[in-house]
């Protein structure tokens, strides 16, 4: 069986979660502490060299980095969150790609600095408040006609997006971001997940 190290409050965990809900695998989960800085002890770090999360183990196969970890369960599970089309799957890269340059950086600035308390010079939130209404303005003209961002198929791509968003809807990142549409419309198909519901820890 998968074990998961991890941390259900980590946003690369929790796609690693929504991963394994989304396509029914079974899996331990150990929760390691970062108060007690478990994630930098030297067990972590045989698993994960940067002192990172997550980490998982399959039955003696290590891995380590979120984006990874998904594709690896999913190619696992017959790829049900991979579009078999050439093109759809590029399309699919393309969007963790934006996520991972365009998008979680300047998320995260809020995140960062009002959930985990952070401070951001008003520089950088200048900064990252307009990028990321740049980026949510591309987002929201590729969902205005589709529920997904692969089309109709929920795929790696939607989830890798979940957690950021989950955060920054509760930072002052919302006007921003709430004045998409069509984005907020996606989001909210994912926020109601069950794969997701799960990861995230809500009922």
């Amino acid at each position: 069986m998968i074990k998961l190290y991890g941390n259900p409050m980590s946003t690369c965990t929790r796609k690693v979660l929504c991963t394994l809900h989304e396509t029914g695998t079974p899996f331990e989960f150990v929760t390691l502490d970062f108060g007690k800085g478990e994630h930098k002890a030297p067990a972590h770090l045989a698993r994960q060299p940067f002192g990172q999360i997550p980490a998982i183990d399959d039955d003696g196969f290590s891995l380590y980095e979120s984006r990874a970890i998904c594709r690896y369960l999913d190619g696992k599970a017959g790829n049900k969150l991979t579009p078999s089309d050439a093109k759809a799957r590029a399309r699919m890269e393309q969007w963790i790609s934006i996520e991972t340059e365009n998008f979680t950086p300047h998320a995260m600035k809020f995140v960062y600095a009002e959930v985990f308390k952070r401070p951001q010079t008003p520089e950088v939130m200048a900064t990252a408040t307009e990028k990321l209404d740049t980026c949510c303005g591309v987002l929201d003209k590729a969902l205005t006609s589709s529920q997904f961002l692969c089309g109709e198929q929920f795929t790696i791509a939607d989830i890798t997006y979940a957690p950021y968003l989950e955060y920054a809807m509760n930072t002052s990142a919302k006007p921003t971001i709430s004045k998409h549409p069509h984005l907020v419309a996606w989001w909210n198909r994912l926020a109601e997940r069950t794969s997701w519901r799960k990861a995230a820890g809500r009922p």
